[in-house]
């Protein structure tokens, strides 16, 4: 295994070169306001944090507002109320958030007096934001794009309001259910010091721990060389507190009894026990610093609870220094951890792949999300390909309507999240992703349509361009906006920096004589849609019949298309495409023959030019057994 160097003031170490580390802002919200402990002593970096999900069993706005606690007694906006109180109340109290897309609903209800409040804490240092992503991210199902859309949209407006103080420099993966090297990648393209997660394969957890190596540099690019390494950690206990010491009001644990006249007295036990569980987490580290995360889902609605808890046990512990205790126990943050390990000086081991697929115990492995809720997965990239064409068309058209586009923005942010476009959640919460997305696009589709307005050739003599709309059913063949119509325009966009030919199917009830934008005739098709298509629940159209063209679009512009219905005697009728039922198929071009047998599989493929066969004896479906998630 390569090992990397850690030296002087740098958090990335690369082999020729050093990163230097940001210099401390003159308002104390720089690495050089962290505590970096004691080097002679086991330095335990105590991480206050909650998790909170952007929709998973409840929606977002029902997590934000504590609605439907039957379903799960969740509700963020008093978890942010009573956290602020809580650090009002000490100033060596540290916590963390992530998910600015519940912040920025708070921030909006806050009289100006919390916001400079808040605002003081994030410049001493006191509340940090991590990550500062819309949500947090799933790293399977998620596009590229994506990712960096819901990062941008949160590190915007944390840089709006809190300034230089207000940039993340961690990645804090804690939940989703795997980690791609590309979301590593990302990270360190980002400017990010380090990532921290904790869901790791239960094989590798127990291998990384024995061996010391749950602390890495991610060589995470084979294109970007040092810009892409990032170092990564695998959290100790997931992303919760150690055993038996969580404070939350959803817990259940003891906590912190130190009045020595009452018989329920346990400060003795519960430091001995907290120095034995430190000492233990160590084994798998290999520095003089450990961190240990104080949170859970949605921890913390009773700040109080915690942090008063927390205070006493740092007290009791680190008073046993003076007999002869080596644990040295403090409020921290993971770049103040990271930081700390930084001084160090040391070497680390390298990953270059994923951590995928993630199993969580002998039968259990995290890969069905991986295609669950199609549908979801497939609106959410369309969504995307709407936002980017929209954000395009109001930069070409000078509209000036980047606010409008704010809806499908935030509804792309949150549907990124790692329950949410993966597929994990549950039913009524994913017909709301869906409908924040539709909402957004219904907003964007305006949008379009005001710069089509102006983009759209015209003369003095010509009348204003009719309104545009989507057909935003198109994927089950249905169009009602043209459904009958003698006339009607097509108007495609392409996004791309490069001319695209496309096959574009609209359903139509008749055949059509189709024109480019020269006024030439094109050639096109008429196909009747599939049986299974006719048949989607929800379809309302008694179009039969899709026409195909091949479209030509200018590198980022448009082509306007003019569809005029073919008077009776030269409607071309059915298509000349044969579907063929209980029979053989073979599919040939000049390079490849594809051949079926008459159950539909593949029998065997043909090259054509090189005279090569490749045969398939055997060919079946088959299917998982549905986990009952009880690990029977």
């Amino acid at each position: 295994m390569q090992t990397l160097t850690y030296c002087g003031l740098t958090l990335l170490i690369v082999a020729s070169c050093c990163f230097s580390v940001p210099i401390k802002q003159s308002n104390g919200c720089g690495y050089e306001a962290c505590n970096l402990g004691d080097p002679n002593k086991l330095n335990v970096h105590i991480v206050p944090h909650s998790h909170d999900d952007v929709g998973w069993l409840k929606t977002v706005d029902q997590y934000y507002y504590g609605a439907r606690n039957d379903i799960q007694h969740a509700g963020v906006q008093y978890i942010l109320d009573s956290v602020m109180m809580a650090l009002d109340e000490n100033p060596d109290r540290r916590f963390i958030y992530v998910e600015i897309g519940f912040f920025w609903r708070w921030w909006n209800q806050q009289a100006d007096d919390m916001k400079a409040k808040v605002k003081q804490f994030v410049n001493d240092g006191r509340l940090e934001f991590i990550s500062g992503g819309w949500c947090m991210n799933d790293e399977a199902s998620t596009h590229y794009n994506s990712i960096i859309d819901q990062h941008s949209l949160g590190a915007e407006f944390l840089r709006d309001n809190f300034g230089e103080c207000g940039r993340p420099k961690i990645g804090w993966q804690i939940d989703p259910f795997g980690h791609s090297r590309e979301q590593a990648s990302l990270f360190a393209q980002m400017g990010f010091d380090g990532l921290f997660f904790g869901r790791a394969d239960y094989e590798d957890r127990a291998t990384r721990n024995r061996t010391k190596t749950m602390e890495m540099v991610w060589k995470a690019s084979a294109n970007l060389n040092n810009k892409g390494w990032l170092f990564t950690g695998v959290l100790p206990n997931g992303y919760g507190a150690p055993s038996s010491f969580c404070f939350d009001y959803r817990c259940s644990d003891t906590p912190i009894m130190d009045d020595p006249h009452f018989q329920d007295y346990n400060v003795d036990e519960r430091v001995r026990t907290f120095i034995q569980t430190a000492h233990d987490e160590a084994v798998g580290y290999t520095t003089n610093h450990i961190i240990m995360t104080f949170g859970g889902d949605f921890q913390y609605g009773n700040a109080n609870e915690g942090f008063k808890n927390l205070d006493k046990l740092m007290k009791y512990v680190n008073a046993q220094q003076t007999n002869g205790s080596n644990v040295n126990v403090f409020y921290s943050t993971p770049s103040c951890y990271l930081y700390a390990l930084n001084q160090v000086d040391r070497a680390w081991p390298s990953k270059t792949d994923d951590f995928f697929p993630y199993a969580s115990n002998p039968h259990g492995f995290w890969t069905g999300y991986f295609t669950s809720r199609a549908a979801l997965k497939r609106y959410e990239r369309h969504s995307n390909n709407i936002l980017q064409a929209t954000r395009q068309l109001n930069a070409f058209a000078d509209l000036n309507l980047r606010d409008s586009i704010f809806t499908l923005s935030e509804a792309m942010g949150v549907a990124q999240h790692h329950d949410a476009v993966s597929g994990t959640e549950k039913q009524a919460v994913a017909f709301d992703y869906a409908q924040r997305l539709s909402d957004g696009i219904a907003v964007a589709e305006n949008v379009m349509n005001q710069a089509y307005a102006k983009l759209l050739p015209k003369d003095s003599q010509s009348p204003p361009p009719a309104s545009q709309f989507l057909c935003q059913l198109s994927n089950i063949s249905q169009c009602l906006q043209v459904d009958g119509q003698d006339r009607f325009t097509l108007t495609l966009w392409n996004p791309t920096i490069h001319p695209v030919m496309q096959h574009v199917r609209v359903p139509v009830r008749t055949d059509y004589t189709i024109r480019d934008p020269t006024g030439q005739t094109i050639f096109s098709e008429l196909f009747p849609i599939s049986e299974p298509t006719l048949n989607i629940p929800g379809r309302t159209s008694i179009t039969q019949k899709q026409i195909i063209f091949k479209a030509s679009l200018p590198a980022l512009g448009f082509n306007t298309y003019y569809f005029e219905t073919k008077p009776d005697s030269v409607t071309s009728g059915e298509s000349k495409i044969k579907i063929t039922h209980n029979e053989e198929c073979v599919l040939r071009n000049q390079n490849l023959q594809v051949d079926f047998d008459d159950q539909g599989n593949l029998h065997q493929i043909v090259n054509l030019k090189q005279n090569i066969t490749v045969s398939f004896l055997n060919q079946g479906f088959y299917w998982y057994q549905g986990f009952a998630g009880n690990n029977s």
